[in-house]
């Protein structure tokens, strides 16, 4: 089974919405990969995630029941692809571990639509920035699919 775990600063929107996004999605999909979420920042740690962001993937008919958490050293270990969402945190992630650095990718690296781009901080956006960052999100869980679904030969970021 892979392991994926998204990252982004405070596990309180962008983060979750992409661990639920891509659990339900493979789940519906039956592809064996599992993805959990963490952010680096410790402000919000063992909160749930944001009421509008909740709202939006439920519009989606997507759950998200996570409590927040903070990135720590031994994630490294336990996942096979680490995926923060802007560079930034990718460097900073790098920094923390450099013989890590291979499973180090910003998540928007295997999106159709945005490659490289960071995902925007939906929290200080209106209510429709919520739902334009969630079309990201499922466009990088759509792509994060097809990889993984990918003879691994043949899979490159």
């Amino acid at each position: 089974m892979k392991t994926l775990l998204f990252v982004c600063m405070a596990n309180i929107c962008r983060s979750p919405a992409l661990m639920a996004t891509f659990n339900h999605l493979a789940l519906a999909r039956k592809v064996d990969a599992h993805a959990d979420s963490a952010g680096i920042g410790w402000v919000h740690v063992g909160e749930r995630p944001s009421l509008r962001m909740f709202e939006a993937a439920k519009k989606r008919g997507i759950l998200i029941d996570h409590k927040t958490q903070q990135f720590q050293d031994s994630f490294f270990d336990l996942y096979d692809l680490i995926l923060p969402v802007e560079a930034d945190i990718a460097e900073q992630l790098k920094l923390r571990s450099p013989h890590h650095t291979k499973k180090i990718h910003l998540v928007t690296d295997f999106s159709r639509n945005y490659k490289g781009q960071p995902i925007p901080d939906p929290y200080y956006l209106s209510d429709n920035g919520f739902d334009e960052v969630f079309e990201m999100i499922s466009d990088c869980c759509e792509g994060l699919l097809a990889y993984l679904g990918m003879d691994e030969s043949k899979a490159r970021v």
